[in-house]
């Protein structure tokens, strides 16, 4: 029964209450009584009067579970017509009317003898069916009031419970979207990593057969530097720009040894924006991008500068190369799977609130601009930071 009702109750709390609830009334009807006998003269408090409310009381407290079975059985709020509703208090009404005969019933059994014996008063059927229809107001009015009291407490709680139900799930969805949108990330990221990867051992591979072994030695520490950066931060979707330029100068290191003295690289990292958070690695296919289509084909003088600040809630990281440019970049089908996947992850992560720009001047040079919501990381990285130079050749 509390278990249908949802009430937070155990059965000792039900009980408890329950006696609470008769008690009040006893008292009242009691206290009347006590208050009559003082003001009245010559008037008698007998010892079975007192018996007479406290057998009223244990009765309505043990009818207690079945007036509550009734008021779910026929519930006041499961009537969607009018006649609906009448017809349920109806039975209610019959329903009190036979525990409140049951009562008197048992009060003539268990008094009748003692109310003759102490007030010489016989208790007759006509006298019982006389305090029936003088007292059953009384009584019906009690009933209906704790069927009303149950019926909203449990409509109340009934709600409480599906607004929480309801409040679950949509925290139990956010949750799925979140690991949906963080394994859709992951996945992107595992797409990336073979990418460069691939792209520098075929570049050791080039130089191997040039007899370039020292250059070659020197791309592979260096890529195992990367790799072994890559792999402490591999379960983080998210790093700072700090620690994002960190793994871009050790990648764009691995090109300046492909391009050696072709090659220039400059960094303006604002303090402020070095503590903003980014999807880990989304600036490599950029700097790659702007290696392969840009200043891949310069002889001599050939400049990469990454620039990064904050403007309000938003970090805005750019990618310049003075290189020839590249044509239709501003058509996506036109980009490579690095480029097209980081405006995925983009768009995984910050739906339209990231963009990703580029620029092309007549005359060559490209600029590639992220705008990224910054969101500061609340711990700093485990990883210890290396110190971004402002020119590095």
């Amino acid at each position: 029964m509390l278990q249908t009702s949802g009430l937070p109750l155990t059965v000792r709390q039900f009980w408890w209450y329950s006696f609470f609830y008769w008690s009040f009334f006893s008292l009242i009807w009691y206290g009347q009584a006590v208050m009559v006998w003082l003001l009245t003269p010559n008037a008698r408090l007998y010892f079975t009067d007192t018996l007479y409310w406290l057998i009223e009381l244990l009765y309505w407290w043990s009818a207690t579970p079945l007036i509550i079975f009734c008021a779910q059985r026929f519930s006041l709020l499961k009537t969607q017509r009018a006649s609906r509703f009448v017809t349920q208090v109806l039975t209610h009404l019959l329903i009190a009317a036979v525990l409140y005969g049951v009562e008197l019933v048992v009060e003539h059994l268990l008094l009748g003898a003692a109310i003759a014996h102490e007030q010489g008063k016989v208790i007759t059927i006509r006298r019982v069916m006389t305090v029936f229809f003088l007292s059953f107001g009384n009584a019906f009015a009690q009933y209906m009031l704790l069927v009303v009291c149950y019926t909203v407490l449990t409509h109340v709680y009934q709600l409480q419970s599906l607004k929480q139900q309801h409040l679950q799930a949509e925290l139990v969805n956010e949750q799925l979207k979140s690991q949906l949108a963080n394994a859709q990330l992951q996945a992107l990221k595992m797409q990336l990593n073979p990418h460069f990867l691939f792209n520098t051992l075929h570049t050791v591979v080039s130089l191997m057969l040039r007899n370039q072994t020292r250059r070659a030695a020197l791309m592979v520490t260096t890529l195992s530097d990367l790799l072994r950066s890559v792999l402490v931060r591999q379960q983080a979707n998210f790093i700072s720009v700090r620690d994002e330029m960190t793994l871009t100068r050790q990648y764009l290191s691995i090109q300046q040894i492909r391009f050696e003295d072709r090659l220039m690289v400059e960094y303006e990292i604002a303090p402020e924006a070095e503590e903003c958070l980014l999807p880990q690695l989304i600036l490599q296919p950029i700097v790659e991008n702007a290696i392969t289509h840009g200043i891949a084909d310069l002889t001599e003088g050939a400049l990469i500068r990454i620039t990064a600040q904050r403007l309000d809630e938003t970090v805005v990281i750019q990618v310049f190369d003075n290189g020839l440019g590249q044509e239709q970049l501003h058509d996506t089908s036109g980009m490579g799977l690095g480029l097209s996947n980081t405006l995925s992850r983009l768009e995984k992560a910050y739906g339209e609130q990231a963009t990703m720009q580029f620029d092309q001047p007549p005359g060559g040079t490209t600029t590639v601009s992220l705008r990224i919501p910054c969101q500061c990381s609340l711990l700093n990285s485990t990883v210890p930071h290396e110190p971004v130079s402002h020119a590095h050749h």
